[in-house]
């Protein structure tokens, strides 16, 4: 049962003056509801490719896990 049949349905039960003034209050409604909008995608983030673009484009090495973890485990010395 769609939302306006379940409406209806409670119009029976109320006396003329509510009656009237939620029949007004559907006849105001848009026959068609709006679609709804498209979520914004995030700007400046990105993803793997872009880390390495940007190691690329600045001469930063590539590093190995094992690399960055001999370095944290340095600093964890420290």
């Amino acid at each position: 049962m769609s939302a306006t049949e379940q409406l209806m349905e409670k119009v029976k039960t109320l006396d003329e003056a509510q009656a009237r003034t939620v029949l007004g209050m559907l006849d105001k409604l848009p026959a068609k509801a709006p679609a709804p909008k498209r979520a914004a995608k995030a700007k400046g983030k990105g993803g793997v490719w872009s880390v390495l673009g940007y190691a690329k484009k600045y001469n930063h090495p590539y590093k190995t896990t094992a690399e960055y973890m001999s370095l944290i485990r340095e600093g964890e010395k420290d």
